[in-house]
């Protein structure tokens, strides 16, 4: 039986006794203790964003020429780095790079956890375009 399972490519067969299924090993203590993967939430990935874009402007005047969707932002997030940025301007000049950069992550931090505390925004860019649909009969 093992040779015809050989030759259709199919796996479980041992070579010594055919009515032995095959047995899958046991995990290792290193299988058994590796983390487990960690799913980016919208708001990390906000802040991991907005702080990127914002020292990339700062520090070396990379990302001026994209505009936010070049940037990979949405609305939302262009408008907590416009402010973020506004922000880490004053705090640089006023206190040097470094205390602008700790307000960056801060608010950053804050404005994306805020933006998503409730889950993902869903809010309609063209809603205010749309005209209002009808409810009772004309």
């Amino acid at each position: 039986m093992c040779a015809l399972a050989a030759a259709g490519g199919l796996a479980g067969c041992s070579p010594s006794d055919d009515a032995t299924p095959h047995v899958a090993p046991s995990p290792t203590a290193s299988t058994l203790n590796s983390p487990s993967p960690h799913a980016t939430s919208p708001a990390e990935l906000c802040t991991h964003l907005i702080t990127y874009w914002a020292k990339q402007e700062l520090d070396e005047g990379q990302g001026s020429g994209l505009d936010y969707q070049e940037k990979g932002l949405s609305d939302g997030q262009n408008a907590i780095l416009l402010t973020t940025l506004t922000a880490a301007r004053a705090e640089r000049a006023a206190h040097g790079a470094a205390a602008g950069d700790r307000l960056i992550e801060q608010r950053a931090q804050r404005g994306c956890a805020e933006r998503y505390r409730n889950g993902t925004p869903t809010t309609d860019p063209w809603a205010q375009t749309k005209l209002p649909t009808s409810t009772g009969s004309p």
